[in-house]
């Protein structure tokens, strides 16, 4: 095999592997929704899924990937806090506690030697940064987004016990997508002047900078679980 067809053969093995550790325990659960199973049997499903996931890709790898292991984190909080109460304004604080999770891990992730950024771009082109420019720049991505995605799920409990629980029901989710959009924007703006910069440096295309793929919206309440939603 040509070593561009072997490069191109590698990099979308290690994209797909990449959008299987993020997104199937999420397809398991849209799937179980689609279905018609209630909320709790689908978190469930998708926390089991997660949890074969990580251990199929535990054996293949000889070691536990941590972004599979935050899925499984995410969907079994998820689940628990679904089976624990069914009492609305709670139910409301279950998508922040998860966005707030994730901001955490992203915020956490800057006070190691590999940021959250670097670490979904290492996964995708299958080698460590080595620009410094790049490792900066991949660390303060890391901190712009852990900082938005946790001010964003403070701000939504602040929100859920402020007002009353139908208008929280009603305001608190498209708050998500107010602040995930804008960091969306700026994480790419912010990819291409990298970019730019660092190939001017070196006079060449520089790879390994990507925009990170944002955490996906877990567990989401069913409309039959808000006051005054669709049954």
């Amino acid at each position: 095999m040509e070593p561009s067809r072997t490069h191109r053969f590698g990099r979308l093995a290690r994209m797909t592997r990449l959008a299987l550790d993020l997104g199937i325990s999420s397809l398991a659960y849209y799937g179980c929704t689609l279905a018609g199973l209630d909320t709790l049997r689908a978190l469930l499903t998708a926390t089991g899924v997660a949890a074969a996931w990580l251990a199929a890709t535990a054996l293949y790898d000889r070691r536990a990937d941590g972004l599979a292991i935050g899925m499984l984190l995410m969907y079994g909080l998820s689940a628990a806090f679904a089976a624990a109460t069914s009492e609305p304004r709670l139910l409301l604080l279950r998508d922040p506690l998860v966005s707030a999770l994730a901001g955490l891990v992203f915020l956490g992730s800057c006070l190691s030697g590999t940021p959250a950024t670097a670490y979904l771009a290492r996964r995708l082109h299958g080698h460590p940064l080595r620009d410094p420019l790049l490792s900066r720049a991949h660390r303060t991505q890391t901190l712009v987004l852990g900082t938005g995605l946790t001010a964003e799920a403070v701000a939504r409990i602040l929100l859920v016990y402020a007002m009353p629980v139908r208008t929280a029901a009603a305001i608190t989710p498209p708050l998500e997508f107010v602040v995930l959009i804008p960091l969306a924007v700026r994480t790419i703006r912010q990819r291409r002047k990298i970019l730019a910069r660092a190939s001017a440096a070196t006079a060449g295309p520089v790879d390994g900078f990507d925009v990170p793929t944002l955490p996906p919206r877990l567990g989401v309440a069913a409309p039959e679980q808000y006051p005054g939603g669709a049954r």
